[in-house]
C-alpha cells in the first residue's frame, strides 16, 4: 500500500513540475522553480534518485535555456534582415514589455506585453532607420516569432529536465 501511495505522490509531483514548466510561457521562472523542487526532493531522499551529477546537468540545461531565451529571438530577427536598430528595438521592447506587463497584469501581462513590446520596439526603430512601414512591420513580425520560438525552446529544455527526473525516479 505504501509503495502505491509513493507512486501516486510521484505522479502528482511530476504533474506539478510540468505545470511549473508551462509557466515559462507566462514569463514566470517556472523552470527554476521546478529545478528547485527537484533538488529539494532529491535532498530529502538523500540524493538517491537523481544524484548530484545529474542535478548539475539539469542546472546546465536551465542555464542554457536562459541563454537561448535571451538570444534566440534576437538572432532570428537579425537573420531575417533586421538592422542593428531593429534587433535592439526588439530586445528593449520585449524586455520593457515583459517588465511592464508583469506590473500591470501579473503573469499573463508579462508574456502578452513582452511579445507586443518586441514587435513594437522592432517596428519603431526599424521604421526610424528605413522609413518603410512594410519593412518595419516585417521586422516586428520576425521579432514576435523569434521571441515566441525562444520560449518554446526553453520549454522543451525544461521537458528534457523533467524527462531525466522521471527516468531516474522510476528507473
Amino acid at each position: 500500500m505504501i509503495e502505491v501511495l509513493q507512486h501516486i505522490g510521484l505522479v502528482v509531483f511530476c504533474l506539478v513540475l510540468f505545470l511549473f514548466y508551462l509557466t515559462i510561457f507566462l514569463g514566470v521562472p517556472g523552470g527554476w522553480a521546478a529545478l528547485a523542487a527537484i533538488i529539494i526532493y532529491d535532498a530529502v531522499t538523500g540524493f538517491s534518485n537523481v544524484g548530484i551529477v545529474l542535478i548539475l546537468v539539469m542546472l546546465g540545461i536551465a542555464v542554457l535555456g536562459e541563454i537561448i531565451e535571451s538570444f534566440l529571438g534576437l538572432v532570428y530577427v537579425a537573420q531575417k534582415g533586421a538592422t542593428r536598430w531593429g534587433v535592439f528595438g526588439a530586445f528593449v521592447g520585449g524586455l520593457a514589455g515583459a517588465i511592464g506587463g508583469g506590473m500591470i497584469l501579473p503573469f499573463l501581462g508579462s508574456i502578452i506585453l513582452g511579445l507586443a513590446g518586441a514587435f513594437a520596439g522592432a517596428v519603431l526603430l526599424e521604421y526610424l532607420y528605413y522609413r518603410s512601414i512594410d519593412r518595419a512591420l516585417q521586422t516586428g513580425f520576425f521579432a514576435f516569432v523569434g521571441k515566441l520560438g525562444a520560449m518554446f525552446v526553453k520549454f522543451a529544455l525544461g521537458l528534457i529536465t523533467l524527462g531525466i527526473f522521471i527516468y531516474r525516479s522510476w528507473g
